[in-house]
């Protein structure tokens, strides 16, 4: 007879967690927000959980927060250790502060400036490991615990760390009982394994679907496989924060059980995700908060009419320069950005130009000068980026333009 399967994290484990994020005013309920226009054009209800209102934009304090507040006294006054570049760093950092607890964070060599500085700022003490690598930082940190006593986090394969994070499931069903499907990105499967046992035991029926960047599907690899599977050639994906090459013991042991599907995206496909999320959700997500709603994006997921969809935003913590730069390309892989090169011979032909812009809200900018095109723009040749609000307004001001005798050349 088969062994029947036990999970390793207890629906109480989860329940504790809560009620130790509801005394530490520190980690915050997750935000469920409906979003209009993926439900209007898809026929189901989707929500964004919403983990980037977070001190630390992301909902890895959960983990953190959790995993140290289970530390007994003693393990407390040696000081926590974790390497990470990115989200866990914030989150070990500001969890540790918060209980009077030192931390210990190390980053690879090449970490960013911007994430270095946040880590410190949230009480963080910052070491650099030699290589610009996470397999750099992480041997370092080992090496650190070992002589130094230091009490290791772990990002996501611990029991409490999934707990931590199994939380958001149990915020999203009190708000709507009747959600049907969890979509959540997957790294190393912290979060998916957490909100699959929390969602599991409440409802049996509640479909969790996982979401990895196609550049590095080691989970999804693994879990078609029933067997770990390391996948070390992965490219450099937008979705850094999933950027994991290895799975966890205890994730793949609970993932395989749970989870219903797993689906990749493309750079592309994240890049489109993390444009939706911003002009139509006003919000603003990292490449791995971004995924679920690329997956929707990308008809990589079957859903019924009506169905109760929740999207998980993981994280906002993204380089202003690569955001901006990711808004752009993703503007135009919607198909409401082109760039185009056009001579305006006169004044009127500005003036109807703009007129055109103003009636399929539409906007232009001058690339090589950085300013708006309005009626009062001199005549002469420029290079324009043209923004629609829609597919459908970009394509019909397009016409408008030929009808107008509005002659331009797009520029790839």
């Amino acid at each position: 007879m088969e062994k029947k399967w036990i999970n390793p994290v207890k629906f109480s484990d989860i329940m504790k967690a809560e009620n130790i994020f509801q005394k530490s005013g520190v980690v915050y309920n997750c935000t469920l927000k409906y979003c209009n226009n993926l439900s209007r054009k898809f026929g189901a209800n989707f929500y964004h959980a919403v983990e980037t209102t977070q001190q630390v934009k992301s909902f890895k304090i959960r983990g953190a927060y959790n995993a140290i507040a289970n530390l007994t006294e003693a393990q407390k006054k040696k000081g926590v250790i974790c390497a990470s570049a990115g989200n866990h760093a914030q989150g070990t950092a500001l969890s540790a502060t918060k209980m009077g607890i030192k931390s210990y964070i190390v980053m690879p060599s090449n970490a960013p400036l911007s994430k270095i500085n946040a880590t410190k700022n949230f009480g963080g003490n910052v070491i650099l490991a030699p290589q610009p690598s996470f397999d750099a930082a992480y041997a370092l940190s080992k090496k650190l615990a070992k002589e130094k006593g230091y009490i290791e986090i772990p990002p996501y394969d611990a029991i409490n760390t999934i707990a931590g994070q199994g939380t958001i499931a149990l915020e999203a069903l009190r708000q709507i009982h009747d959600i049907d499907t969890f979509v959540v990105p997957i790294g190393g499967g912290g979060l998916i394994a957490g909100i699959a046992t929390c969602a599991k035991t409440i409802n049996p029926n509640i479909r969790i679907i996982g979401v990895q960047a196609a550049n590095f599907p080691a989970m999804k690899m693994s879990y078609e496989k029933n067997k770990i599977i390391s996948y070390a050639t992965g490219t450099p994906t937008l979705a850094d924060g999933c950027a994991v090459k290895t799975p966890g013991t205890i994730t793949f042991d609970i993932i395989s059980h749970l989870v219903d599907q797993i689906v990749t995206v493309t750079e592309d496909e994240i890049t489109k995700g993390i444009a939706i999320l911003s002009y139509d959700g006003k919000l603003v997500a990292e490449g791995a908060g971004a995924m679920p709603t690329a997956a929707i994006l990308a008809n990589k997921i079957k859903f019924k009419k009506d169905e109760n969809i929740v999207l998980l935003v993981s994280g906002g913590n993204i380089d202003v320069v690569k955001y901006n730069a990711t808004l752009l390309r993703g503007l135009e892989l919607l198909g409401r950005k082109i760039r185009i090169k056009i001579n305006f011979k006169d004044a009127n032909k500005i003036k109807t130009f703009c007129k055109l812009l103003t009636k399929h809200s539409s906007s232009a900018m001058a690339m090589t000068q950085e300013q708006f095109i309005t009626p009062d723009t001199k005549p002469g040749e420029y290079y324009l980026s043209i923004i629609s609000l829609s597919e459908q307004d970009m394509k019909n001001l397009k016409a408008d333009f030929t009808k107008n005798h509005i002659t331009y050349t797009i520029i790839k």
